[in-house]
């Protein structure tokens, strides 16, 4: 088996390497000072990579002068731009930082949820224009030594794949190889390769689908792990950790993150914890009773105890060992050890016993106060247990991720929104406290 390193400024991902954590900014890219600023405080707070939304060719000279700030101040954390629909943006910005992450989804595709009748010469006829768009990024990436990051995103698969694989695991996972496949046609293999969903279980079983097809063809490259619109609080960092942790058990992943609806500083703390605690487990933690899984564990720290049981959660649900879960910790009351158990339940999609909130970390194409409206949406909908809520940041994958979700608000341009059903728009672009009311009349009915 070869396992493919990646460099990206001054880390290697891959086999024999430290797991990597990262976390994204969400200012304005083109407030430069706010964005140093904050990544900044997200280097201090632990993030070993920096990733930054560059949505058009205008945020590209802001991300220069990130850089050049960053650099002057000593500061050699290895930079990501963040490349949605533009290849253009995506091959000015490889000059720049040291990784660009592209959605193959996003980036030449579409979904517009419509099924596709292609014939094999149409389908073949799409992958080879996807590829001539791809060619110049790969010449700049190879000569500025940049890495580039294939990250599929469960709600943004083009209808292309849809249509050909379902609206599946395997389909994400077919996604990434038909990009794997380009690359190396081209000669460039400083690639990583994610496969991000808000269901915990699609997200696990997209990354296992790869890793086998990237094992059957004798080249492992580095992974980057994340449960995406995993929430915040508690509940976003239990199915951050059921994902992430379960996949780091089985020993696949080099980079992760944890996606929180928080500020970006608060993610990499727990990421550091979950992968301390994932080397910490024993098998003495926990037995499995029928199929009721008791995690017992005297931990004093609140993270360190979600966390070891969330991933060992995790783990044995995708193995269908569990249906159940109870847990134990005497530094922590009945109520709260009850209260884990249906958290991770839920996470695990054992038991559906909450409203669940599927909101996404937001990035610098959120223009409005998400972190509030969140907040909002949770005392007002928390009482609708299965109820799946959706608060996204914006069009770029709120749409499609929230595809899951019951109903759902999506950000547009500033202090606005609009209201969804399902996939569908169901509202004109308001201002976000007319979305909630408008949200809650649908849900009340």
């Amino acid at each position: 088996m070869k396992f493919q390193h990646v460099y990206i400024g001054n880390i290697t991902l891959g086999e024999g390497q430290p797991v990597v954590v990262q976390s994204m900014t969400n200012t304005d890219t083109a407030n430069v000072e706010a964005t140093v600023a904050q990544c900044k405080r997200m280097i201090a707070a632990g993030a070993e990579m920096v990733r930054i939304t560059v949505p058009s060719m205008k945020e590209v000279e802001s991300l220069r002068q990130i850089k050049e700030q960053l650099r002057a101040e000593g500061i050699n954390t290895p930079l990501i731009a963040d490349v949605h629909f533009n290849p253009k943006v995506a091959e000015a910005a490889a000059g720049i930082v040291e990784k660009v992450r592209v959605n193959p989804g996003n980036y030449v595709d579409k979904r517009n949820f419509k099924t596709l009748d292609l014939s094999e010469e149409e389908y073949q006829s799409s992958l080879d224009a996807m590829e001539a768009k791809a060619k110049p990024l790969f010449e700049t990436c190879k000569a500025h030594g940049t890495a580039l990051r294939i990250g599929i995103n469960h709600g943004s698969l083009a209808d292309r794949i849809v249509s050909r694989y379902g609206n599946t695991p395997h389909a994400m996972a077919m996604s990434a190889i038909e990009w794997l496949d380009i690359c190396e046609k081209n000669d460039f293999r400083n690639m990583v390769f994610s496969m991000k969903a808000s269901n915990v279980n699609t997200m696990m079983a997209a990354t296992l689908d790869l890793y086998q097809m990237m094992q059957e063809r004798s080249t492992l490259y580095p992974i980057h792990l994340g449960v995406t619109e995993a929430g915040n609080g508690t509940e976003g960092r239990v199915k951050s950790a059921a994902g992430i942790g379960a996949l780091l058990m089985m020993g696949i992943g080099n980079t992760i993150r944890v996606s929180l609806t928080e500020k970006p500083e608060n993610e990499t703390p727990f990421a550091h914890t979950l992968i301390k605690v994932i080397k910490d487990l024993k098998d003495t933690d926990y037995h499995i009773t029928g199929q009721t899984l008791i995690y017992q564990k005297s931990e004093p720290d609140f993270d360190r105890w979600i966390a070891g049981a969330a991933a060992m959660s995790g783990y044995l649900n995708y193995q269908q060992k569990i249906k159940d879960i109870r847990i134990e910790n005497p530094h922590f009351s009945q109520a709260e050890n009850d209260n884990l158990a249906a958290t991770i339940l839920q996470a695990c999609r054992l038991k559906m016993s909450k409203t669940e909130f599927i909101s996404c970390p937001s990035c610098g194409r959120t223009q409005y106060d998400i972190e509030s409206v969140l907040a909002q949406v949770k005392e007002r909908f928390a009482h609708y247990p299965g109820l799946k809520l959706a608060v996204m940041g914006c069009i770029v994958n709120g749409p499609g991720e929230m595809a899951d979700a019951d109903y759902g608000i999506v950000g547009a341009t500033n202090g606005l929104a609009a209201v969804y059903k399902g996939k569908e728009r169901v509202s004109e672009i308001i201002p976000v406290q007319q979305a909630l009311e408008q949200l809650q009349k649908l849900i009340e009915g």
